[in-house]
């Protein structure tokens, strides 16, 4: 009963923020991504808004900063890409439990499943071999937050992506982070999972 309680009461209110770090790994031998330039793994730097949409899912926005150190082979292994990106995200989660006094301390665990797309700006490496500079890849995961402190959990997640590019690579990204709630959980209205 005392897990069930922990996994169903939501610790986050309806505004949040969260500041990610995320590894992106296009070199695991089952993606059989048979052009690659190299091993190396890309990074990106994301900040993400949520928005309630009801008891049980979400809409979330964001933007992100990065470095493609994996692009295809037609460029030199030691060729690289920053980009900028755009993000959204559908997002199921857990309902909120507003009125269970007893979860008011077990607001702890938040798993979620998400699926989205990644709009990615390229800079001019792409553009100079007749590339288009803008990639795009759909992401379908899922991960969880736990609560570190009052308004601060720290978030893990992890998706599949399969961009939609001349390559059509598939690529694990992992995002580690911080979420900060910055409305309580006394807000009139219901509460919903952030990510």
């Amino acid at each position: 009963m005392l897990l069930a309680n922990i996994c169903k009461a939501q610790f986050f209110g309806r505004k949040s923020i969260a500041v990610q770090q995320g590894a992106i790994f296009f070199n695991e031998p089952f993606l059989n991504n048979k052009n690659n330039a190299n091993n190396k793994t890309s990074w990106v730097t994301e900040v993400d808004k949520n928005l309630y949409i009801s008891r049980f899912s979400s809409f979330n926005l964001g933007f992100g900063l990065g470095n493609y150190k994996n692009p295809d082979n037609r460029f030199e292994s030691f060729q690289s890409s920053n980009f900028y990106r755009l993000k959204f995200a559908f997002v199921l989660h857990l309902p909120n439990v507003k009125n269970c006094k007893r979860c008011k301390d077990l607001r702890i665990v938040n798993p979620y499943f998400n699926i989205g797309y990644n709009f990615d700006i390229l800079n001019n490496t792409f553009k100079a071999i007749g590339n288009n500079r803008v990639n795009t890849n759909l992401k379908i995961g899922g991960g969880v937050v736990v609560k570190i402190m009052k308004d601060v959990g720290l978030i893990y997640g992890l998706t599949l992506n399969q961009r939609l590019n001349v390559d059509y690579r598939t690529f694990f990204q992992h995002n580690v982070g911080l979420l900060v709630r910055l409305s309580g959980l006394g807000d009139s209205k219901p509460q919903s999972v952030s990510f």
